[in-house]
């Protein structure tokens, strides 16, 4: 197989109006989806003392001058020296009623130090609702063991009797789950990370959304050989049975390769140049309120790195579906409604609370790979001949024994397909 004949096969694709329009789509996606988390309500946002709200770099700017003096190791005096300013603060609003932001204006940049204090200041089990005001009411001689109350929230998750957990997790994978909570290297540091926040926020819904989009693209690689009448080529020639069939392949892989890198890239790299590449070494724990319930010791730039190369597999697999379907069933429209539906249904019943996200068949549909990293997502495991796992790590090798086998599939089904067949 020559080069040439790949490059023939992509430009086939790209001729097409349809995935002229799919690409301005993703493009549009990516774009939008960085303007939210920069711009929109989605985005890091900075009260000034005088009201006016900044987004934006210029909220960064603010937050990052802010938080500099609350940033490295959270030991117990700057949680003392945070508690202090919390409740000096909560007295001043008392003499300021007709200013509604004012305790806020000045605490922005102990939110995070604040949420571990609300998050960790009392026994209350993890599904109790949030309690925002926890911090104020703690003393210098009642602040928490922050990673000791971690795991003591988890036991209490994992064992009580009126928790849903204790019956439903094995003991193995109690204990696994425990060792996770309690593997945390080192001290918690905290410190500004907004760029990487918000760019593993915006690389997300590039990733779910646009991994339906994708499919468009390689849907009528095959498909379209039967609407143009051209498919009689490939089943005259032995290279059209066997060189065109791995040209197409290939083409659909290499496309979704460069599309793929290429729209999240960008999202990335214009997200972090506009708020700031700081924080990536530090652990994601560093974000409470969305991580604190995560079994995964990681820091926001290791996060970043595995969840686009999560998110890349997850296309690839959804590239094979669509050309086996298109190859097997000469439908376009079929080969892009298949893959859609797998990760749009299992979704829309989980967020419907038709089913247990927890549940065993649930955990093996690819939206769960998406959503793996989101914070506080339910924890989900598999145990295999004895070890647990995070389900994310079975699904790793699943979809990419899967891509393979289909794309091998797909090769068989079409070079041996007869005309009008």
């Amino acid at each position: 197989m020559k080069v040439t004949m790949v490059w023939y096969e992509v430009k086939k694709i790209l001729v097409r109006p349809s995935c002229r329009v799919v690409l301005l789509l993703l493009l549009l996606l990516g774009g939008y989806v960085c303007y939210q988390e920069v711009f929109g309500d989605a985005g890091l946002e900075w009260l000034t003392e005088s009201g006016e709200r900044l987004r934006g770099p210029a909220a960064a700017r603010e937050m990052r001058s802010a938080q500099a003096e609350w940033s490295g190791i959270l030991d117990r005096t700057m949680m003392e020296n945070a508690l202090e300013l919390l409740k000096q603060y909560e007295e001043e609003e008392k003499d300021h009623p007709e200013d509604i932001n004012y305790r806020f204006q000045r605490i922005q940049a102990l939110m995070d130090i604040r949420d571990f204090l609300n998050l960790s200041g009392k026994d209350y089990y993890e599904w109790q609702p949030f309690d925002f005001y926890i911090a104020e009411t703690l003393t210098p001689e009642t602040l928490p063991d922050i990673q000791e109350q971690r795991i003591k929230q988890l036991q209490n998750f994992l064992y009580d009797e009126n928790s849903s957990a204790s019956s439903y997790f094995s003991e193995q994978e109690k204990t696994y789950l425990l060792n996770c909570c309690a593997d945390m290297e080192g001290p918690i540091q905290v410190g500004y990370a907004q760029g990487w926040s918000h760019a593993f926020d915006a690389g997300y819904y590039v990733i779910f959304y646009g991994s339906i989009l994708m499919a468009f693209l390689v849907s009528g690689i095959f498909a379209n050989e039967s609407r143009w009448k051209t498919d009689a080529v490939y089943f005259t020639t032995e290279h059209g049975r066997k060189k065109g069939v791995i040209a197409k392949l290939a083409a659909g892989f290499l496309l979704t390769t460069v599309v793929y890198w290429a729209l999240m890239l960008m999202v990335n790299l214009l997200i972090l140049s506009m708020l700031g590449f700081d924080g990536g070494a530090l652990s994601i724990l560093a974000e409470p309120m969305d991580n604190w319930k995560s079994i995964y010791n990681l820091t926001f730039l290791q996060r970043s790195i595995l969840a686009t190369l999560d998110g890349y597999l997850l296309w690839m697999f959804f590239a094979s579906i669509a050309m086996l379907v298109s190859a097997a069933a000469s439908s376009a429209g079929l080969a892009v409604t298949v893959p859609s539906l797998l990760i749009l249904i299992p979704n829309f019943l989980d967020t419907r609370g038709i089913t247990r996200e927890s549940s065993v068949l649930m955990n093996f549909f690819p939206d769960k790979m998406v959503r793996a990293y989101v914070g506080n997502f339910p924890y989900v495991l598999a145990e295999i001949g004895g070890n647990v796992m995070p389900m994310l790590y079975v699904q790793r090798y699943l979809y990419a024994g899967l891509m393979v086998v289909l794309a091998l599939i797909c090769w068989e089904v079409y070079r041996h397909r007869q005309v009008g067949g």
